[in-house]
């Protein structure tokens, strides 16, 4: 115990520490780096740990490592709701760099099965490296500053390698409105000298704390779902490269040492092969030897689940790659008291520094197993979906076009393969119709997650579950939907969702227009009626009216716009309800 004490200690130290000693405290291992590569304390100004670092000097940061190296791409792939950039930053050699794209091209062959393992030809191994998903876990985010310019600074041999043999993509912060809200908060509370009482205001952040996003959802349950702005360009970007290792940098109470998996076997997804878990214990091998050089204190294999695609660690698992979460306990501030002494929180910022940079030398290492791991996942899941007895899923709803089309969205995002029904069906008593519904094959690539989304969850032994880690996101949604024994005959494959045809249907109303309350834009079309102070009345009874197209019947809830007593009438009455339906996209 004595020996991570004392690093705890000299920890503090630094602190107040020039930044040559910054660099030997979190590159212990020494090395040369190049001159013209500004550290991340020479352009914050600051030294890391000191205090915390926003999310813009962040990006900023990234972006001035790839004004001065050829090394390093950064690329904005979207925005959080709070209008702060969510960045993806690429870093491999500079040859690399310039075949990227052919690079990328061979990599994903590998989630092929109809291509052999040889299409991927030279292609390097993908690392993912994913930081602050929880936006108060603060550590990772300081440490992807120095994990990548130790990559694009070293003049090692064995970095230059790296770089030649694995592509790293850096997500600084899946987080940035959390973070920012965490880091406001410590850097406004600090004191000086830093205290480390737990009770200590810095400690002690308040609802709604950095953990969560602008909507105080935890993006770290969103990786199936795909609710939330701040996801969804993550999984595009995701899917452009097929990663074969993604570690997720995490926190945990300040009592704790450093988790990494593998996780227990009691915790694994039954729909995931053993190969996909036992490369965990190989990667570990990694983890292990950067902290043992180090002296940290660390466990692993004896808790967290690694069981839902729900998941930043798991969902990568779902695909052929080596998914990790590591948790590191957490200062939650400058420095706090700890069972195993004081926790600093350079100290924490390190111990992220060594594991990171740890994985890319197992994966680099590891990768000719990597590759044929995923090669042979997907491969593997064809033959999985034929012992299974579903051959497709089936889902839509005349009625609801709008929500229809949300589920469609859904599984397209996944990269999931969907066809439009060709023939009405009817399955499990639910009658399908062309052109309202759509058929989901099972024996295809994505057979696991196709399960994890309408599928009941595996059985399994004992309790697993942490947080939202259940499977079956389709019922959630109230589209009808049913799992066919025998093959439904799908026709043209759908790749895009296309876009909702709404308007009014029949031409100017003597009497009444009417909105089906089923649908799942109508509340949509209901503000945008109201807002033109149109009044509006609810059926709450099922009625039949004669229309255009003969007599219809309509549900209860239908939403009707009289014609008489409105501030518009006649033609301007139907060109305010036509846009309001086209705007909405409801009939």
């Amino acid at each position: 115990m004595s020996r991570p004490i004392t690093w705890l200690v000299g920890a503090l130290w630094l602190l107040a520490a020039p930044a040559f000693a910054q660099s030997a405290y979190f590159f212990p291992q020494g090395g040369e780096f190049d001159p013209s590569i500004p550290t991340p304390q020479q352009f914050l100004g600051y030294e890391i740990g000191s205090r915390y670092t926003r999310h813009d000097q962040l990006v900023a940061y990234f972006n001035e490592l790839a004004k001065h190296s050829d090394k390093i791409k950064v690329e904005q792939i979207g925005s959080s709701y709070e209008g702060r950039p969510l960045v993806i930053a690429t870093v491999t050699s500079a040859q690399n760099q310039q075949q990227l794209e052919m690079l990328r091209r061979q990599h994903v062959t590998l989630a092929d099965p109809a291509q052999p393992l040889s299409a991927a030809g030279n292609s390097p191994v993908v690392v993912w490296l994913g930081y602050s998903v929880h936006g108060n876990e603060t550590s990772s985010g300081e440490a992807a500053l120095l994990t990548a310019y130790y990559l694009v600074a070293s003049r090692s041999a064995d970095t230059a390698q790296w770089l030649q043999q694995a592509v790293v993509l850096f997500d600084p912060a899946q987080n940035p409105d959390g973070r920012d809200r965490a880091a406001s908060w410590h850097n406004a509370y600090a004191s000086s000298p830093a205290s480390a009482d737990p009770a200590d205001k810095e400690h002690v952040e308040p609802f709604p704390q950095g953990r969560t996003n602008h909507y105080f959802t935890d993006l770290n349950r969103d990786w199936l779902a795909l609710t939330q702005q701040d996801t969804r360009p993550k999984i595009a970007y995701f899917h452009r490269w097929y990663p074969n290792v993604q570690i997720d940098f995490h926190e945990m109470g300040k009592d704790s040492t450093y988790y990494f998996e593998p996780s227990p076997a009691s915790m694994h997804s039954p729909l995931l092969p053993a190969s996909s878990y036992a490369f965990n214990k190989t990667l570990a091998k990694y983890h292990a030897q950067a902290l043992d050089a180090l002296g940290s204190l660390y466990y692993t294999g004896e808790n967290f689940d690694n069981f839902s695609p729900v998941y930043g660690s798991t969902y990568p698992d779902f695909h052929g790659a080596v998914g990790v979460t590591v948790e590191q306990a957490s200062s939650r501030g400058r420095v706090q008291e700890s069972v195993n002494g004081p926790l600093t929180f350079p100290f924490t910022i390190r111990n992220q520094v060594a594991t990171g940079l740890g994985t890319i030398r197992g994966a680099v290492t590891e990768r000719d197993g990597l590759l044929k791991l995923q090669k042979d996942f997907f491969q593997s899941a064809l033959k999985q979906a034929g012992q299974q007895p579903v051959k497709a899923f089936v889902f839509g709803d005349a009625h609801d076009p709008g929500l229809t089309a949300k589920l469609l969205d859904l599984l397209l995002q996944h990269q999931i393969t969907v066809e439009a029904l060709s023939t009405a069906v009817t399955v499990d008593g639910q009658r399908f119709e062309p052109g309202s519904a759509y058929v989901v094959p099972t024996a295809q690539p994505q057979f696991r997650l196709v399960h994890s989304i309408f599928a009941d969850t595996p059985p399994i032994k004992g309790d697993v579950f942490y947080g939202s880690t259940s499977y079956a996101i389709a019922p959630a949604y109230g589209v009808a939907f049913a799992g066919s024994r025998s093959r439904i005959g799908g026709g043209a494959r759908v790749t895009a969702v296309a876009p909702a045809q709404g308007g009014v249907v029949g031409g100017q109303a003597g009497y009444a227009y009417v909105l089906d309350w089923r649908d799942y834009n109508a509340s949509r079309a209901l503000y945008a009626l109201q807002a033109r102070g149109l009044l509006t009345r609810a059926a709450f009874q099922p009625f039949t009216a004669a229309t255009a197209d003969g007599e219809q019947t309509f549900a209860r809830g239908s939403v009707v716009i009289p014609v008489a007593g409105q501030p518009l009438a006649g033609a301007a009455l139907l060109a305010a309800v036509d846009e309001a339906a086209r705007s909405s996209g409801v009939r």
